[in-house]
């Protein structure tokens, strides 16, 4: 079953159920009406007709029926919420298979991250990879994707694990629509995390003394209310301790509305969340790395999402400051608020260290399912890399761009061994050199993710990824491109001294000077980075660079995309061929283009 039909049967059948749902909550909703009819009709007559116990009876039936379906309401709104919510997700990912993406979040405030990564290979942006995999629903599950781009995983068992978690995910497609469409709820904001990390911080004095003092005075209270029941004591007299517990709370008054007012927004942004805790805790999952995270929301007393119930029930408690009769009843004689206010303290306490922790897992499973959903929608064309730990290698077979549609995606081998070693790659403009280089990188940075990569087969080590690829000047800082190149690549020597397993990519170096300097240079720089054994792929039109592959046998090797002339028409095949080109196309599409005669 194509991915692009199972989409399309899902949407049907949501469709289906949503229709039935929506069919359901019209009935409810003139049952409801009936039952609220009946309910005052009864009452009406009870006052006006007779005064019959029956009528009292039904009409206090009629209104638990009521409260009961209004409940039951709700709950079919929210189910048919979501239900809306998959039915977008199908058709999302119908647009992703598609390629069709361009007009999801660009990402580009990540760029900072890692700028020349980001610039060179299109992490960010619009048709960036950002764009591609996002499924992040959250602020920080997309802050932390973006970090994973730029910063990738070099641990080998920690890719494996994700590789299995990412794998895992990728055959559960029901579990990743569901917790999307919880995740869609959650209406994140940039400023929730920040609030909610000050609220933690936030230094808060200790009721402890207060409540002992408010649980005492509630047991003189109940007691002297006894008393007085009994006439041992004069009713008169119970306005004493009532009076004392009214002034405890008026001297706490201002403390107990900011502790309230905090919580209620604290709170709003936990309970967006809470679905997406239970999901975590809930599934059976059988990868370690997932287990982990399920495991980092358990701590030995309870699971991060009864600890929030305990939470919620805390907010509900102080909700009763909105009764006023009730809470001027509940503070006169139990001093209510101060107990609150205990248990609030007491659960930022306990918690505090944990819930920062809570959100990252959060967002983690989200990232995750990022790349999960890339697996599941390109299944017939990816596969999971090998992990090499002896050797610097890297080995690709048809290997392609995940961001090129497979309908005009060409894949090429492609393989690189040993420190020091140099793959020079010539060809003609518009030839494939540069969109070869991306591929490489782009599927280096899925791989060290845990996740797939368009191949039929790929072996690699992880490793650093520098490059020198779109070098920009700079007016800030009175830099020309030239020496902004400059700067860059004497960063990546710097980088590839201290740092053995590194891949430097370069492409068209030294734009920004002469010919002869620009091919010195050029060559310079190979030798250098050939003397602290680095692994290099540089792509070039300079055909002489390819010279060095006589001089450095088995350390620098060619290869090429060539073109061909067919029909006064320029035709490129994208494959790449060992060997230095030797056909160029510059001064044919000037003619063509009727630039130069």
């Amino acid at each position: 079953m194509s991915q692009h039909f199972y989409y399309e049967n899902r949407i049907k059948l949501l469709k289906s159920e949503y229709k039935g749902q929506k069919i359901k909550s019209q009935l409810y909703s003139w049952i409801r009406l009936l039952l609220f009819v009946c309910f005052a009709g009864s009452l009406i007559l009870f006052f006006t007709v007779m005064h019959h116990w029956v009528l009292v009876v039904s009409s206090i039936l009629f209104l638990i029926s009521f409260i009961v379906l209004v409940k039951k309401y709700n709950l079919l709104e929210e189910d048919i919420l979501f239900i809306f919510s998959k039915i977008q997700i199908n058709k999302d990912e119908i647009q992703f298979i598609n390629h069709d993406y361009y007009h999801r979040k660009l990402g580009d405030e990540y760029e900072i991250i890692n700028p020349y990564l980001s610039n060179d290979f299109n992490l960010f942006g619009k048709g960036s990879l950002f764009q591609y995999l996002n499924r992040c629903n959250t602020n920080i599950g997309e802050k932390m994707l973006a970090q994973k781009l730029c910063e990738q995983d070099k641990n080998t068992m920690l890719i494996e694990r994700k590789q299995s978690a990412i794998n895992e995910l990728s055959k559960n497609n029901d579990y990743i629509q569901d917790f999307q469409s919880h995740g869609r709820f959650t209406i994140d904001n940039k400023n929730d995390l920040s609030a909610f990390q000050f609220w933690l911080k936030e230094s808060g004095e200790s009721f402890k003394k207060i409540r002992i003092f408010a649980f005492i005075l509630g047991i003189i209270n109940v007691g002297w209310l006894i008393l007085s029941s009994f006439g041992v004591l004069s009713w008169l007299s119970f306005l004493m301790p009532i009076l004392l517990s009214q002034l405890v709370i008026s001297i706490y008054k201002n403390k107990i509305t900011k502790y309230q007012s905090g919580i209620k927004y604290i709170a709003g942004i936990f309970s967006r969340y809470l679905n997406l805790f239970k999901m975590i805790e809930n599934q059976d999952f059988e990868s370690e790395h997932l287990q982990k995270l399920q495991k980092q929301l358990r701590s030995k007393e309870s699971k991060a999402s009864a600890s929030l119930d305990s939470l919620f029930k805390i907010v509900e408690a102080f909700e009763t400051k909105n009764n006023v009769l009730i809470s001027l009843l509940l503070n006169s004689i139990f001093l209510f608020d101060i107990h609150v206010c205990y248990l609030l303290l007491e659960w930022r306490k306990k918690h505090k260290d944990e819930v920062e922790g809570w959100f990252s897992i959060i967002g983690e499973m989200e990232v995750l399912i990022s790349f999960a959903s890339y697996a599941f929608n390109n299944v017939e064309t990816v596969t999971f890399p090998t992990l090499l730990t002896d050797e610097f290698k890297i080995k690709a077979v048809e290997t392609g761009h995940p961001l090129l549609s497979q309908s005009v995606r060409v894949n090429n081998d492609f393989y690189i061994k040993g420190v020091p070693s140099v793959q020079i790659i010539t060809g003609a403009n518009m030839a494939g050199k540069s969109t070869f280089l991306r591929t490489i990188v782009v599927n280096l940075i899925l791989a060290m993710n845990g996740a797939p990569v368009i191949a039929k087969e790929f072996s690699f080590t992880p490793c650093d990824i520098l490059s020198s690829i779109k070098v920009q000047d700079s007016l800030v800082n009175n830099e020309s491109y030239f020496y902004a190149e400059l700067l860059r690549l004497k960063d990546i020597i710097e980088h590839v001294k201290n740092n053995q397993k590194t891949l430097v990519i370069l492409d068209e170096i030294l734009r920004g000077t002469n010919t002869k300097d620009k091919q010195t240079g050029s060559l310079g720089i190979l030798e250098k980075l050939i003397s602290l054994n680095a692994m290099v792929v540089i792509a070039t039109h300079d055909l002489s660079i390819g010279e060095m592959e006589k001089s450095h046998s088995g350390i620098v090797n060619n290869s090429c995309f060539e073109v061909e002339l067919l029909d006064d028409q320029l035709i490129f095949d994208y494959k790449l061929k060992p060997g230095i080109s030797r056909k160029l196309n510059a001064s044919f599409l000037m003619h063509k283009m009727e630039i130069i005669d």
